[in-house]
């Protein structure tokens, strides 16, 4: 009688470790919330954008020694939105000391990036506008220019659609003159 029991304890013991194992194969993780999805996606379609810029700045075939100035600028700026999308979207899964060094080289590399438009415009001879290169750079700067008051001035035009959503896009725009004019350079 001891023997069986014992059987019968062990299936029992074997059915709960079954049992476990399968529950344990079933558990499901909750989708992973993403804090400011058009944010986010909005930052990285700017990274993109700059970082192939960057590479076909990288790509021209001109001694204009203010290219290496606008690769930078584009390079930079790429790492900022690449690392600003991923602070908006993923914010909730930072512990407050790392989401604010993200945050923090974020506004590092949005700084450096816009020195480096600063320098390259002035390098760029931005001072002769019948160049048609100056022409693209000056429409550069008055697009970002334009995208930095909306977003200082706070416009949200809906409620998925905030201001940095509005300025990423609208710096795309301004990142491709820029581009425009340093492919001008060498003409």
């Amino acid at each position: 009688m001891q023997e069986t029991n014992a059987i019968l304890s062990g299936i029992k013991h074997a059915s709960l470790l079954e049992a476990s194992v399968y529950a344990c194969a079933e558990v499901s993780f909750p989708a992973m919330k993403i804090t400011e999805p058009a944010t986010m996606i909005t930052d990285y379609m700017l990274a993109l954008a700059c970082a192939v810029f960057a590479i076909l700045t990288l790509r021209l075939q001109t001694p204009h020694r203010a290219v290496p100035i606008w690769f930078l600028a584009f390079l930079t700026g790429s790492v900022a939105a690449l690392l600003g999308g991923t602070f908006h979207g993923f914010k909730l899964y930072f512990s407050a000391g790392r989401g604010k060094g993200i945050w923090d080289f974020t506004m590092i590399l949005i700084g450096a990036s816009a020195a480096f438009m600063i320098a390259g415009a002035l390098v760029s001879s931005i001072g002769r506008g019948d160049l048609e290169s100056v022409k693209w750079i000056r429409r550069g700067l008055i697009v970002s220019a334009a995208g930095f008051v909306i977003q200082k001035i706070g416009w949200d035009p809906h409620q998925h659609l905030n201001h940095n959503d509005i300025y990423h896009l609208i710096q795309i725009a301004g990142f491709w003159c820029l581009y425009e004019g340093v492919h001008q350079l060498g003409n």
